[in-house]
């Protein structure tokens, strides 16, 4: 048997392995992602028998400025799962591999209005709405999926410790950023489901299978009688 032929048959053969694999994880017994964060456990004595509850931290609401100098506001993104990073526009390296990553993102979830993207920007003196919108356009970001938003010092540094991001910042306000490659998933209680590298296009496969996967739950949750 020639290599070619070997090859078509051991793909034929391998294809009934992969999408067995496939339903075993996200048919019958369907995957649910991990929350992060936990804050507290509450715990009640139901029956003679203790039941524990987790709390799990929840990202900072805000009101933020977009690249099309709209308000955006955390409460109407209550109903949507949402991906966000931190950035600046004038982050050479990093930034821009990242952000050139989640163009992905938003082109696999173009038609999905429950997938929305949120850059923050950390430069609060530098990054102004047109500076956004510029930046935005490099990327074809659509205005009304992908939001590059910017506030006030106080705002960007709550929205940091929120997700527990650093960024250090010389005496003229320029910003170093800390862990810049990292991506978050959001669910619609604002939970942190997932986080990954945004330079790893293998990281941004995964994160867009997760995010299927997290609609998916909803779905299903959705489905489940009242």
């Amino acid at each position: 048997m020639s290599p070619k032929k070997a090859l078509v048959l051991g793909t034929i053969l391998l294809v009934p392995v992969l999408a067995f694999l496939f339903l075993k994880m996200f048919g019958v017994n369907r995957y649910s992602l991990r929350t992060y964060f936990p804050v507290s456990v509450d715990s009640t004595l139901v029956e003679g028998r203790w039941q524990y509850d987790t709390v799990f931290h929840r990202v900072p609401s805000f009101p933020l400025i977009s690249q099309t100098g709209d308000t955006l506001t955390s409460q109407a993104l209550q109903d949507k799962i949402y991906v966000a990073n931190f950035f600046y526009t004038t982050c050479q390296g990093v930034c821009k591999q990242t952000s050139t990553q989640l163009a992905r993102v938003q082109d696999a979830f173009r038609f999905q209005p429950d997938v929305k993207i949120l850059s923050y920007s950390i430069h609060y003196t530098h990054d102004s709405v047109p500076v956004l919108r510029q930046y935005a356009k490099s990327f074809r970001a659509d205005a009304s999926k992908w939001f590059f938003l910017t506030g006030s010092k106080d705002q960007v540094e709550q929205l940091m410790m929120g997700y527990y991001v650093n960024a250090r910042y010389a005496p003229d306000g320029f910003p170093t950023l800390e862990n810049g490659e990292q991506l978050y998933l959001l669910d619609k209680q604002g939970h942190v489901r997932g986080i990954y590298d945004g330079t790893d296009a293998t990281e941004i496969d995964k994160l867009i299978t997760e995010i299927n996967v997290l609609l998916s739950e909803y779905e299903v949750s959705h489905e489940k009688p009242s």
